[in-house]
């Protein structure tokens, strides 16, 4: 086995969610394999076919690293095994001290490390501002704008089940949840609702690519039409998308030519995300 090709980043690992492989964009015999620290947990995943070879490398490592529980999940499936020790029932993800419920069974887990730098600037800008949280999943973005002092955030997403999940986190990091609203809803089909609620200081965007009732290039512009009509003078924008088929400049361009709100920066993403596709840019009015 060529074990210069796979090469963990565990540097200084603690009980801080750390991706250690991130083979996805690298190409090569494994761009469809990551593997990720969580705590105690190792957990690898497999985008294509499984490599045995990894498991065996892992129950290996395990032995002489700080986890002792290896969890296997092969994606396509969306199959989980304990290759070592049992799955946990009430695991989290830490992130900045903050907790992220987890639950392994499902396709995604509850949360994503590569939007990690998003949500810190989300806390750098919060403070007295009125926060639009759309595709808010377990509601990470919006821990962290209350962390941040946020004066109101809604978070719009309709999966019930992810919404829930999203209540759950702010109780388990002791947030009192006064001004924080929680709409399983459609978006698409909640912009009166939305509207009726604005304006707003912060509007997050992060959208599946791919979803049954959400198609990233076709429906992400009919957001974007709408921005206007949501915001005021002073209002922030941060548009995201992951997606290998759309590339920075699809995005810029798309608010830009659709909007009045012009391109700032890109945030960049954590260095272990650095081959990812996840975009995140920042708007402002002008």
């Amino acid at each position: 086995m060529r074990w210069s090709v796979i090469k963990l980043n565990d540097n200084n690992l603690n009980e801080e969610f750390k991706r250690i492989y991130h083979g996805r964009g690298l190409g090569g015999e494994y761009k469809s394999v990551t593997i990720d620290s969580i705590d105690n947990i190792l957990f690898v995943q497999f985008f294509e076919d499984e490599k045995e070879e990894i498991i065996e490398y892992l129950k290996e490592y395990i032995k002489t690293s700080r986890h002792n529980i290896l969890l296997s999940k092969h994606r396509p499936s969306n199959t989980l095994k304990a290759i070592v020790g049992e799955v946990p029932k009430d695991a989290v993800a830490i992130e900045n001290g903050l907790k992220f419920k987890l639950n392994f069974y499902n396709q995604n887990i509850g949360y994503f490390g590569d939007t990690k730098n998003v949500r810190m600037y989300v806390e750098s800008i919060a403070k007295d501002k009125k926060i639009l949280n759309l595709f808010s999943y377990t509601c990470g973005f919006s821990l962290y704008a209350k962390r941040g002092e946020a004066h109101k955030i809604i978070n719009m997403d309709m999966s019930k089940s992810a919404i829930a999940i999203g209540m759950q986190n702010h109780s388990i990091n002791g947030f009192d949840m006064k001004n924080i609203l929680f709409w399983p809803h459609n978006i698409l089909k909640s912009f009166s609702k939305i509207k009726k609620n604005a304006p707003y200081d912060l509007i997050i965007i992060d959208p599946p690519t791919y979803q049954t009732n959400f198609i990233a290039k076709n429906d992400y512009l009919k957001i974007i039409k709408r921005l206007d009509s949501f915001s005021n003078e002073n209002t922030i924008v941060i548009a995201c998308l992951n997606s290998p088929d759309y590339d920075s400049e699809f995005l810029k361009n798309l608010v830009e030519q659709n909007s009045n709100f012009k391109f700032k920066e890109i945030i960049k993403n954590p260095i272990e995300y650095q081959n990812g596709s996840l975009k995140s840019l920042v708007f402002y009015l002008q």
